[in-house]
């Protein structure tokens, strides 16, 4: 399940958000309503997660096409 985690240093003011549970680019669809609703964090960077991307299976069932 989707998970928005946003943490305030209570120190220095900085936010930090990580996105969880949506792997690939729709990530940053993701990040960016977090970013509209919270604000811009301090930094940004891509999790190993960010980079998995959805294994596409072409599947051909008899009777279909030519």
């Amino acid at each position: 399940m989707p998970e928005i985690e946003s943490t305030i240093n209570e120190t220095t003011g900085d936010l930090t958000v990580q996105v969880k549970g949506v792997a690939g680019p729709t990530c940053e669809d993701v990040a960016k309503l977090a970013r509209e609703l919270l604000g811009t964090p301090a930094s940004e960077k891509n999790t190993p997660e960010y980079f998995v991307r959805p294994r596409i299976q072409r599947q051909i069932r008899p009777g279909q096409g030519t």
